[in-house]
């Protein structure tokens, strides 16, 4: 049998058995060599294994004490947690996912619906446009961002994108090659993990101080990479899952380590609508390596499916040919709508109301979670609860599927860890998709309920 073919029996031989219940959440697996041992195989061969379980969800390996068996529902949110919808909420809270819509959405997307039917080239937006996007949407986003950093954009620079999650398949496609590490936070979004994973790009950790990724621990590691490390993807602006805003020194530290060593950096700006006096962005500090994802998921809404991908000229080739190979260009009507709200004020409008709901939402949080410890910045949609520090590491498991068996999703923060990392013992309790306060007053009710009992045990 061929090395691959063995590695793959394995893997699902033990996917199996964890399915079945045979190995049960929080088993121990033998150590690597004892399991190399046993069945032949070679160490590597044996660290494969262990790699594609964790990335399936099944398994969680903590630094100095081994890997361990997690629950298939618990791992599967840990897996695709804030990017797909978490097993179990169907019918229940959301805590896992942020995806804050207003009551009066509804009613403008119907009005902006009629006025773009009953007016303007509708066959426009039955052909293709062009890969970086229709020139009106691009200029109409162009002054968008232009007011918000104070700072003309061009809309040259300018790719509009189906999403912020598109925007990073596009960024990964375009700067990043199969075997090349590219460096993340310790902490770092999910979704970006599952793309290099899909791409065999391997993920090597920085780590962080409490506002954000640290400049000396960047500098080391592309020493210790020796000119093999191109890019670094980060989210200094309201961190998820931290919820950290990296100061101005730091981002020009940061700033001074990629231009040392000749590193592109892909600035996530997903949350960073909500901090309405940021520094500026990485992008304007180091405009000629620095490529900015501002998604519209958040601060519109995300079925809007719309983001803006601005990247420094000379690198913009890359980004239209991984755009034409992926997508081909996002869809016009999207595009279209999307303009609309930016340039009449609709959206800013919706950043106003957010800030507030999202301010409100965490005095709600820190009233509920009282006692727990919990961490976050005032004006983010998440939180950060941690575990008793009585209770054993893996035990967050645990809490995760009580809730779950509640009603409640939330998500486990090793979901966020780069690999190799040990993530603090804590779940993520996003505060933006439930439909009202006393509904998220109920669920984290149950979430300080399940947490405080776990800790009486």
């Amino acid at each position: 049998m061929s090395a691959p073919a063995r590695y793959l029996e394995h893997v699902e031989r033990l996917a199996d058995a964890i399915a079945s219940g045979e190995l049960a959440s929080g088993t121990r697996l033998p150590p690597q060599r004892d399991y190399a041992d046993a069945h032949g195989l070679a160490t590597s061969t044996v660290t494969r294994i262990y790699t594609e379980l964790a990335r399936r969800g099944l398994a969680v390996g903590e630094v100095g004490r081994g890997t361990f068996v997690r629950s298939p529902t618990v791992g599967a949110a840990a897996a695709f947690a804030q990017w797909a919808p978490a097993p179990g909420t169907l019918g229940g809270v959301d805590l896992a996912f942020n995806y804050p819509v207003l009551p009066e959405q509804t009613e403008a997307l119907r009005q902006a619906l009629r006025e773009m039917a009953s007016g303007g080239d509708l066959s426009a937006l039955l052909v293709h446009s062009p890969h970086d996007g229709p020139p009106a949407d691009r200029r109409t986003a162009a002054q968008w961002l232009s007011r918000r950093d104070s700072v003309a954009v061009s809309p040259d620079s300018l790719v509009v994108c189906a999403g912020g999650q598109h925007a990073l398949d596009v960024l990964q496609l375009a700067l990043c090659r199969a075997g090349e590490p590219v460096a993340v936070e310790a902490l770092t979004y999910p979704g970006w993990k599952a793309l290099a994973a899909m791409r065999d790009v391997p993920l090597a950790a920085v780590s962080m101080t409490a506002d954000g990724l640290d400049p000396v621990a960047l500098d080391k590691l592309c020493r210790h990479h020796a000119g093999r490390l191109r890019v670094v993807y980060t989210m200094p602006t309201l961190h998820n899952p931290l919820g950290g805003v990296m100061p101005l020194a730091q981002r020009r530290a940061v700033v001074e380590v990629a231009r040392r060593h000749d590193l592109m950096i892909v600035e996530d700006s997903a949350y960073g609508f909500l901090v309405a006096d940021a520094p500026p962005p990485l992008r304007l500090l180091a405009p000629e390596r620095t490529f900015e994802v501002c998604s519209l998921s958040k601060p519109g809404a995300p079925g809007l499916r719309i983001a803006y991908l601005i990247a420094p000229p000379a690198l913009l080739p890359r980004v239209h040919a991984a755009m034409r190979a992926s997508v081909w260009s996002a869809a016009p009507l999207m595009a279209q709508l999307a303009s609309r709200w930016l340039s009449d004020g609709t959206m800013d409008r919706w950043i106003t109301r957010k800030r507030a709901l999202a301010a409100q939402r965490q005095a709600i949080a820190m009233q509920c979670l009282s006692g727990l410890n919990s961490t976050g910045y005032p004006g983010a949609f998440h939180r950060l609860v941690p575990m008793p520090a009585s209770m054993p590491a893996l035990r967050c498991d645990d809490i995760v599927a009580a809730l779950q068996a509640r009603g409640v999703a939330v998500t486990p923060v090793d979901a966020f860890a780069a690999p190799g990392q040990t993530a603090p013992s804590a779940i993520r309790v996003a505060l933006g998709s439930p439909g009202s306060d006393d509904t998220l007053r109920a669920a984290l009710t149950q979430v300080a309920d399940v947490v405080k009992a776990a800790g009486r045990h």
